[in-house]
């Protein structure tokens, strides 16, 4: 297997270069801050760089995973200048602005290609190499897919137009939050009626109101499920409210859901 790079070792990239060092895939780390570099190197015995000026000519796929959109287009205009006719492909990892996402493939060039790429599984499904991948836009082959299940995913969906994932993965995202808000609020709702709340999550997690957001609810990182509700407002407007209390209204929703993704 060709040696490849992980830029920018923060959780969910530090996960996937370690994932990428256990299948002998000869990751490169690359992120400047010091701390990044040095856990790089006490769990891999390897070193890490600091930036993209170091980036090994023989490394065929790079992964992107800085935290911003900004972040990621600054690394993809370094990129696309050093990989003109090198055969190199950016898969970008980072949940991007679904604007941005729309135009990244503008970012390729002769010899380079670019692929959105956002994931669900987060640090865990990394490093178990069972991620479900989203791969965007009409850069990306068959290659690609086949590299992505024998290096970080279990599922790999594929999308022609660059922004499509990166908004089914906002999607996905929005879906966990309304569902952790939802177990929230029947806690509330617990404690109004007099009930322990801690009692009551117990019943809930091994019925059938149980879902992974609520199994999972103590660790939940809140300011990502917000961050992630805000970017699909931005792209899509106000998100649906839902009243439970209109029952005429639930039960179309439900019904007109139903005939979609029928």
């Amino acid at each position: 297997m060709n040696p490849v790079a992980v830029i920018g070792l923060g959780d969910l990239g530090l996960a996937c270069a370690l994932r990428l060092h256990e299948v002998d895939a000869k990751p490169q780390g690359i992120d400047p801050a010091p701390a990044r570099q040095a856990e790089w190197h006490e769990l891999t015995g390897l070193r890490a760089a600091a930036g993209l000026d170091e980036l090994s000519d023989d490394i065929a796929e790079i992964f992107v995973c800085v935290r911003t959109t900004a972040q990621a287009g600054a690394v993809l205009d370094e990129l696309r200048t050093q990989s003109a006719t090198r055969d190199r492909v950016a898969y970008v990892i980072t949940t991007l602005e679904p604007a941005f996402a729309r135009g990244i493939g503008g970012y390729g060039a002769e010899g380079f290609r670019v692929i959105e790429l956002p994931v669900s599984g987060g640090r865990a499904g990394a490093r178990r190499g069972d991620l479900t991948v989203m791969v965007g836009g009409d850069q990306a082959n068959p290659g690609d897919s086949e590299f992505l299940k024998s290096t970080l995913a279990d599922n790999v969906f594929s999308f022609s137009r660059f922004g499509d994932a990166t908004v089914v993965k906002l999607l996905n995202n929005v879906l966990g939050a309304y569902n952790a808000a939802a177990f929230a609020s029947c806690m509330a709702l617990a404690d109004r009626a007099g009930i322990d709340a801690a009692n009551c999550a117990d019943v809930i997690l091994t019925a059938t109101g149980t879902s992974w957001m609520a199994e999972h609810f103590a660790v939940l990182v809140d300011d990502l499920l917000a961050k992630d509700a805000g970017l699909l407002a931005g792209e899509l407007g106000p998100l649906p409210v839902v009243d439970l209390a209109d029952a005429d209204g639930f039960i179309t929703l439900l019904a007109q859901s139903r005939t979609l993704i029928s």
